[in-house]
C-alpha cells in the first residue's frame, strides 16, 4: 500500500508544483496533450507513448524528487569507497536525492528543466533501467524497485490528466516564483507545503 500511494501521490503533487512554479514548461505539455490528444477527450493510456515532453516531465521530476530519496541496502564484500574501507555485510544508504542533484554530473542541477531528456538534451536517452548511476529513481539491478511500471503508468496518466483537463492558477494572486518549493525528508520526501492550485476546465468534453 505504501508503495503503491504515498510514493505516486508525492510525485504527482511533485510533478504540478514544478510546472506551476515553471509555467513555460506546463504550458508546452499542454499543448502537446492538444496536438495528440485534442480538446474532445481525455487522455488514454493508448496515448501515454505519443506524448514524449510527459515521459521529459516525468523523467525530470523523479531526478528531483525520488520516489525513495535513501535506499537501503547490504554490501556482499569488502570495499573501499572514497578511502572507507567498508566491510561485508555493512548496511548502506544510498542517498538518491543527493545523486539526483550532484551538480558535476547535472547542469543547472537545482533547475526544473524537463528539456535536459529530449533528444536535444544533454540526459538524452537516459530510462529507469538503473544502468546510469546519475539517475536512480528506482534503484539499479536486482534491488530495484519491482513497482516501477505500475508507479509510472500511475504518474504519468495522472500528471496527463491533470494538465490535458485543466487550465491552473494559484490562488489569491500568487507568482510562480512565490511558490514554497520546500521538502521534508523521511522515508519519502513530499512537500514541505501542500500545493494549493486553482483549476479551470479546459476541455470541450465533459471530464467524467
Amino acid at each position: 500500500m505504501f508503495g503503491g500511494t504515498e510514493t505516486v501521490a508525492s510525485a504527482i503533487e511533485w510533478a504540478m508544483a514544478e510546472m506551476m512554479h515553471s509555467p513555460d514548461d506546463l504550458r508546452r505539455l499542454q499543448q502537446e496533450l492538444a496536438d495528440v490528444v485534442g480538446l474532445d477527450r481525455n487522455v488514454n493510456e493508448s496515448d501515454l507513448d505519443k506524448l514524449p515532453f510527459l515521459k521529459c516531465v516525468i523523467k525530470e521530476t523523479l531526478r528531483l524528487h525520488p520516489p525513495i530519496p535513501l535506499l537501503l541496502h547490504e554490501t556482499a564484500g569488502d570495499c573501499v569507497v572514497g578511502g572507507y574501507s567498508v566491510p561485508r555485510g555493512s548496511r548502506v544508504m544510498v542517498n538518491v536525492w543527493a545523486i539526483g542533484r550532484h551538480r558535476a554530473s547535472w547542469k543547472d542541477a537545482d533547475a526544473f528543466r524537463p528539456s535536459r531528456f529530449t533528444p536535444e538534451g544533454e540526459a538524452a536517452g537516459l530510462d529507469f533501467k538503473g544502468g546510469c548511476f546519475e539517475f536512480l529513481p528506482f534503484g539499479s539491478g536486482r534491488r530495484s524497485c519491482p513497482g516501477t511500471a505500475l508507479g509510472l503508468y500511475a504518474l504519468e496518466l495522472a500528471v496527463a490528466q491533470l494538465a490535458h483537463g485543466f487550465n491552473w492558477s494559484l490562488p489569491d494572486g500568487m507568482k510562480p516564483s512565490e511558490l514554497d518549493m520546500g521538502d521534508v525528508f523521511g522515508l519519502t520526501a513530499p512537500r514541505a507545503t501542500r500545493l494549493y492550485a486553482v483549476p479551470t476546465p479546459r476541455l470541450n468534453c465533459p471530464l467524467y
